[in-house]
Order: structure tokens, then sequence, then C-alpha cells
């Protein structure tokens, strides 16, 4: 395990453990938190924020979507604490700036986006980079920006989530009838189109991070709560391919798994 997730766990145990009623073990090297409901394990993710943040603001955070950390963002927004010099995303889905999907909108409504603005603190968009314009154009100038963020900033945090499919980030499992491109290329940032839109079960055209840039990360805040996440959780920490559970990805490298900190509430 590394220095940071060794002071972290030290940290935990000291002072949040029997107030949170959380069972800290180490799997494998991973650092997994179990908490009996959502609303402690977010209450903890913030505590593990404002820790690694607190001493070296010198931080980039990238946010992901989805219902999961919607809470996590509107306390932090309401509480103000926050130490970092950027935040940008893990992943979007495709649309016009600010659509009904969109995880930036989602993240805006809790205020967080407010809240950076008045502390001063940059943010780096997917959506804002172009008035129009295709997938392509977007992933391209977004890449840019990654690779400047991952090189500047001393620090690099990711928080992401699980879905009850396996999916990561924005990093769909392959299916019958369809096959993600993202898992024979390298590059920072991807796009793919998948032909089922959310509404049919599917993910639409979606950019996101890829492992390159997950890699990359000092720190991978994995966020899972409910039942209908406890096959993605069993199946992530079973041997097989990424191409079927993207999230084998935290248990795949022993450098990612010792820079991964996992939240939930299921028993794995």
């Amino acid at each position: 395990m590394n220095k940071s997730l060794q002071e972290l766990r030290q940290s935990f145990v000291r002072f949040f453990l029997k107030a949170e009623k959380a069972k800290f073990t180490d799997r494998e090297g991973l650092t997994l938190v179990t908490v009996e409901s959502q609303t402690k394990g977010l209450g903890i993710a913030k505590q593990i924020l404002y820790l690694l943040t607190e001493k070296n603001p010198n931080t980039v955070l990238f946010l992901s979507g989805g219902k999961t950390p919607e809470d996590l963002y509107r306390q932090i927004t309401e509480e103000a604490r926050l130490k970092v010099e950027a935040v940008a995303m893990v992943d979007e889905r495709f649309g016009p700036r600010l659509h009904n999907n969109s995880n930036e909108r989602m993240i805006g409504e809790t205020g967080f986006w407010s809240y950076l603005e008045k502390k001063k603190i940059s943010f780096y968009s997917i959506l804002r980079l172009h008035p129009k314009g295709v997938a392509s154009d977007f992933v391209r100038d977004y890449d840019r920006k990654v690779k400047y963020l991952l090189g500047h900033f001393s620090k690099k945090i990711a928080v992401l989530g699980i879905g009850k499919d396996g999916h990561t980030a924005g990093i769909a499992p392959n299916r019958k009838d369809f096959i993600n491109p993202l898992f024979s290329k390298s590059l920072l940032v991807g796009s793919f189109k998948d032909h089922r839109s959310m509404d049919e079960g599917g993910f639409g055209t979606r950019i996101t991070l890829t492992f390159e840039a997950l890699r990359k990360m000092d720190i991978l805040l994995v966020l899972a709560f409910g039942e209908e996440k406890k096959e993605a959780l069993r199946k992530m920490f079973n041997r097989g391919s990424l191409e079927e559970i993207p999230a084998r990805f935290y248990t795949s490298e022993p450098q990612i798994v010792q820079r991964t900190i996992l939240i939930t509430d299921q028993k794995v």
C-alpha cells in the first residue's frame, strides 16, 4: 500500500471508524471500506477527500456523474471545505451543453460549479469546449486538457462509480450487440457510440477518461452502493476480462490496486 493510503487508513482508524461504524480491510492490497449505508459511505468519502487535499491543495479532482455521487457533491458545496486547484470531468454523455442527461448539468444542479466559481477553482468542462461539433472534436480537445492536468498537478484524484453491469467511468462493457472500441485503444480520452440509447438500457454516445488516464491517478476513490451493485462487485474481484466487467481494472494491476479505495455497503 502506498504511503498516502497508509496514512489515510491510520487517520480513519483513529477518528472515524467507531463514529461511522465502518469496517476497513485490505483486500489483496485494495483499501476496502464497508459501511452500513450509502449515507455513511458518502460521509466517509467526503472526509477522505478533505484529508487528501488539505495538506496538498495542488490537486486536480476528476468527477464522475450518475446518481451515486450527487449527494456527495451537494455536501461538499454546503460545507465549503474542499481545497483543490482544479476540477475536471471523468466522463460525459454527449449532446448539447447541459442537456437533460449531462453529468455536468447534474453536478451543477448541486451548486458545486457555483462553489468553484466563488473559490476561484478552475473547472475543465467537456461540453463547453465547442459551441457546436462532433464527438471527435470534443475528444481531441479534452485529451489535450487532460494531458495538461495530469502533468501540471502534483496530485490527481478521481471519484468513480461502478454500474450494475460492471461499467466504470464512461467505459461500457461489450455485449453481443455492441463492441466498445475503447478496449483496443490507449488514449487518455476516448468516445464511443452505443446504438442503444440510455432510455433503451444502453449508453448512447459517451466521452470518457480511459484506463490509460485512470492509471495516472494517485487515488481512485470508487463508490458502489445498493443491492444492485453486489453482483458487479463480486465479478470485479473474480478473474476475467475487462471487456466483460470494466471495473476489474481496479483489481487488475498491483499499482492500481494500491491506489484504489472502494467504499460500499455490500459484503464482497
